[in-house]
């Protein structure tokens, strides 16, 4: 499959790029920064853009089978701070633009990343998480409601992964996934698990038009 990973350079983004290859798919990595994936792969093409220029976003599109989306306004890994881009609505205005994109060249299938406190996930969060988490983070959180109705709206074959807090550590291998799954204030994912999830969600026509809460 011929697959276009944006945000590929984020800490998820990466997970995605070396798992996509690891399966074979042929990925094309849009990032801002080239600097920050310096993985070669005879099967990997890096394209450098910025998902809030639409004709950027344009090219990468022509001859994809899929998109994987893991952007993101506000990296957390230390060395990353300088990236944040708060109040900007990344995700947002760069899905409409990979939207318009898919619909100009006949890209049909989406997996997305957003998060929990958003949509229905609001009222899965026990012990008050969401309200805390939408309090500390509105703007992220506002950013990602608007990405996800835009998805709603596209027509698109979309699915949306909603990972609760995101760590670093090694994949565990299983991750507990459902659209009404219950999670805590200290529930975790590992970006690795997640990543495999969004890939294996690519090919399982049961995810379609799904919004799907995940954690370890």
């Amino acid at each position: 499959m011929n697959v276009l990973i944006l945000g590929a350079s984020g800490a998820t983004g990466q997970h995605l790029v070396d798992q996509a290859l690891a399966l074979g798919h042929n990925v094309t990595a849009f990032v801002r920064d080239s600097a920050r994936l310096t993985k070669k792969h005879a099967a990997l093409r890096v394209v450098v853009g910025d998902v809030m220029v639409p004709s950027t976003v344009d090219a990468p599109m022509a001859g994809q089978d899929a998109v994987l989306c893991a952007l993101g306004n506000m990296p957390d890994r230390p060395a990353d701070r300088a990236r944040k881009q708060p109040k900007v609505p990344v995700c947002s205005v760069g899905t409409t633009h990979f939207i318009a994109a898919m619909n100009k060249y006949g890209v049909r299938r989406a997996v997305v990343e957003t998060s929990t406190s958003i949509g229905s996930s609001r009222h899965t969060g026990r012990f008050g998480i969401a309200s805390i988490v939408r309090l500390v983070l509105r703007d992220v959180m506002n950013d990602k409601e608007i990405q996800e109705q835009h998805l709603r709206d596209s027509g698109l074959d979309w699915t949306i992964v909603r990972p609760v807090r995101l760590n670093y550590a090694q994949a565990l291998g299983r991750l507990e996934s459902g659209d009404d799954l219950d999670w805590f204030p200290w529930s975790q994912a590992t970006r690795a698990d997640v990543a495999a999830f969004m890939l294996a969600a690519l090919t399982d026509n049961a995810t379609l038009r799904r919004a799907i809460t995940v954690r370890n």
